[in-house]
């Protein structure tokens, strides 16, 4: 089985026995049912053409009758790689009881399910795709080793410099929870960490944290300020500033003050 066209019903009650009595939906959009699902005549058969008839005996399709009703309960799956499976779901997909995922919106904005502080929302039932959670699962897996093969393969030094960057001074522990705090970080935000060591803004975010922990950069009526220039209402907007090209002289200017250890120191020669 393709776990990939796999969907499976699910109760927000979980597995408590709750039964769903559903019958064939139309599609909100179009106003009209689905192709599978078929009128039914005074007998209760379904209306069917020759071909159709034909094309359902041959296991090519599969009809749904518009009265039929389906059992639905929590764990219910449809393999949507199976005909009778797939015309099954189409049938009752656009059902108000079930939601598209756990975290369906309405147009309102409010969650399908959980509905706003006035209301419970409209549905019981949502629809969980195991392949698109193992894939996520996956990629997320994925994403951790990338941002831990970041941690492993830097310097210690340059770790320090990472973590004052995510808001720990770690200047004075020992190399081994250094690391043990980044790996940590990594498995809980390993984009964040992949942002740290291939962009750019780090460094900047860095030079503007020892600006600021050194008073070169003051924070001024909830601004960022070097002496009387405005910089920014954040680190973030600063960094931005810091960035542009227009302001190297500035930015040069603030790199003096922040790390005059730096600074070539000039003799004067004695007479």
């Amino acid at each position: 089985m393709n776990m990939d066209n796999v969907i499976i019903i699910r109760s927000v009650y979980g597995k408590v026995n709750q039964k769903y009595f559903i019958q064939p939906c139309k599609n909100p959009r179009t106003g009209k049912y689905p192709s599978c699902v078929k009128m039914v005549d005074s007998n209760g058969d379904m209306i069917l053409s020759e071909k159709e008839v034909a094309d359902m005996n041959s296991g090519l399709v599969h009809y749904v009758p518009v009265d039929f009703v389906f059992e639905i309960v929590d764990g219910t799956v449809f393999n949507l790689d199976d005909v009778v499976d797939r015309a099954n779901w189409e049938a009752i997909e656009y059902c108000k009881w079930i939601a598209r995922d756990r975290f369906e919106k309405d147009e309102t904005g409010n969650l399908i399910i959980d509905g706003d502080v006035k209301r419970y929302g409209a549905a019981d039932l949502y629809v969980e795709r195991p392949g698109e959670l193992t894939k996520i699962k996956m990629d997320r897996k994925q994403l951790v080793f990338e941002a831990c093969k970041f941690i492993y393969n830097d310097s210690e030094s340059d770790r320090l410099k990472k973590c004052k960057v995510l808001g720990r001074t770690l200047n004075n522990a020992v190399p081994a929870d250094v690391l043990d705090y980044l790996i940590d970080y990594a498995e809980k935000q390993p984009r964040k960490i992949i942002e740290l060591y291939t962009g750019e803004d780090w460094k900047l975010q860095l030079f503007l944290i020892d600006a600021i922990d050194r008073g070169v950069i003051r924070k001024v009526d909830g601004v960022y300020k070097y002496e009387e220039k405005f910089l920014g209402a954040t680190q973030d907007a600063t960094v931005l500033l810091l960035k542009d090209p227009k302001y190297k002289k500035l930015v040069d200017s603030i790199k003096k003050e922040t790390y005059p250890e730096f600074n070539p120191v000039v003799k004067e020669n004695e007479n």
